[in-house]
């Protein structure tokens, strides 16, 4: 019988013991709904999610829907994450600035941080370049995830999430699992 192959993308091979700490913690953040766009250096997050039951989880097909699906979860008494590419939160930094930040919809966003410094990704330098700007200016709070200390991290996120009412994000550079 021929042998899987391990593909950067394939959700469903391996495991990763940092995304089950995140995991455990969004849980215990009371996280229980999530939507978003599939990334590679996302695949260990997304796969948890997507087998843990408790929480409802629900694929889009752009960063904007995923958003906009978010924010429909939050007003019906779920509490969302969403997960993308740094590309996708400027395609969705609208979305972002027009309902989300000025209706106060707590979200934790989970971005790959792809074209950031030490990546050689020339298709995503630009966006790499302006993330952490772009955050600022929407006043969003973030972090850039580092990985031994996930738990604390998502702690302060959604401490700062809950006390303003706003979205925050985690930023996972390639790797960060490792």
């Amino acid at each position: 019988m021929a042998q899987k192959s391990r593909d950067f993308n394939d959700l469903v091979t391996g495991g990763s013991r940092k995304a089950e700490l995140l995991h455990k913690e969004m849980i215990k953040q009371g996280i229980d709904f999530a939507s978003g766009v599939p990334c590679g250096v996302l695949r260990h997050i997304i796969r948890n999610l997507q087998e843990d039951t408790s929480v409802h989880h629900q694929p889009a097909n752009r960063e904007s829907e995923a958003v906009g699906i978010a924010a429909g979860a939050y007003l019906a008494g779920k509490k969302p994450v969403v997960y993308m590419q740094n590309s996708g939160l400027f395609a969705a930094s609208n979305d972002i600035a027009s309902l989300v930040v000025p209706y106060r919809i707590p979200l934790l966003l989970l971005v790959s941080y792809r074209g950031c410094a030490g990546e050689d990704a020339v298709q995503h330098l630009v966006t790499g370049r302006g993330t952490e700007s772009l955050l600022t200016t929407l006043k969003i709070a973030y972090k850039i995830c580092e990985s031994d200390y996930i738990p604390r991290q998502v702690q302060s996120l959604c401490k700062i999430m809950r006390k303003t009412s706003q979205p925050v994000c985690l930023l996972f550079k390639r790797g960060w699992q490792t």
